[in-house]
């Protein structure tokens, strides 16, 4: 049986309309359907130990400030479309 293909590991470039930060264990990137920053875990996984939890969600707060102020966004958690990388948009509070 064939592998599903993963699009995140095989097709990064078509996604980043704009690349904030990487390392060598996450990307943070423009989302590519909603246009808000997004940090994408870069290992197969949904689950990261605390410690890592803590260090990206510094990462997308750091950019996340830059983008739209201190405190007029907030971290969306919620994995929708891809579900192999674990990833997390900072998305503008509607005013």
């Amino acid at each position: 049986m064939k592998e599903a293909r993963c699009d995140l590991c095989h097709d990064t470039l078509p996604i980043i309309k704009k690349l904030y930060n990487e390392t060598d264990r996450w990307v943070i990137i423009d989302c590519k359907s909603c246009l808000v920053p997004m940090i994408v875990w870069k290992k197969h996984t949904m689950y990261l130990e605390e410690e890592e939890s803590k260090d990206i969600t510094k990462a997308l707060t750091e950019v996340a400030d830059k983008c739209y102020g201190e405190g007029m966004y907030y971290i969306d958690k919620k994995q929708r479309s891809i579900l192999n990388h674990l990833h997390w948009h900072a998305r503008p509070i509607a005013i």
